[in-house]
């Protein structure tokens, strides 16, 4: 007998809720274990329940699903990440894929198509809908030329603001309270700003900012 998979919906729309109820109530291998509306309770219920898959929307009142996936990541929750949106801008992608969601699902596509993301999910696959492909390949295309000029380019804005903050010479409790950020969260956008542009330490990194900027002036 194939495992059930538990299951936790987050949107701050109950109508929304309840429609995904409804189709998984359907399926004999998927659980709503937990429901919740906003960010803060959907990481209570992921640590109380412990479910093998979230689905979240993105936009959503207090804390949204950016700032969970972010702590999710941080603190390596054992659990996969099913974005469930209707934002479909390049910025938002952008964030989604750095923050290494597990699949995303357009709320224009059919249920099926959300259930059959659920289970690929649950098993490990990396879900992404071909229009998420495309613009991706697209990005890739485009950034290539400048990142080969300047690798600072394959950072986010945020990892950018912390790199120029290290360039000053800032600690990490400096730029959490210049950026009104926790030490944690400096500490996880300072690893990305590593392996991006492949060093081990913040000389280096100060190093390859400044030569940017010369190269820039």
């Amino acid at each position: 007998m194939a495992k059930t998979i538990r299951v936790i919906l987050a949107d701050d729309h109950a109508l929304v809720l309840d429609g995904l109820k409804l189709h998984l109530a359907d399926t004999s291998d998927i659980e709503v274990v937990a429901t919740a509306n906003d960010g803060e309770a959907l990481l209570s219920a992921i640590e109380i329940h412990r479910p093998d898959v979230i689905i979240t929307d993105l936009m959503m009142a207090g804390m949204d699903g950016f700032a969970v996936l972010e702590q999710i990541r941080q603190r390596n929750l054992p659990v996969r990440v099913l974005v469930l949106t209707a934002l479909a801008d390049g910025q938002a992608l952008q964030r989604v894929v750095e923050l290494e969601a597990d699949g995303i699902v357009l709320k224009t596509e059919p249920s099926r198509q959300m259930i059959e993301a659920i289970r690929q999910v649950a098993g490990g696959q990396v879900v992404y809908p071909r229009a998420v492909h495309n613009w991706l390949l697209r990005r890739a295309s485009r950034h290539q030329a400048a990142t080969d000029a300047d690798p600072t380019h394959a950072l986010s804005d945020r990892e950018k603001e912390v790199l120029a903050h290290i360039a000053q010479g800032k600690t990490n409790q400096e730029i959490a309270s210049t950026l009104h950020l926790s030490e944690n969260t400096v500490k996880y956008y300072l690893k990305n700003v590593y392996q991006k542009l492949q060093v081990h330490n913040r000389t280096e990194a100060a190093r390859i900012y400044l030569k940017g900027k010369e190269t820039d002036s």
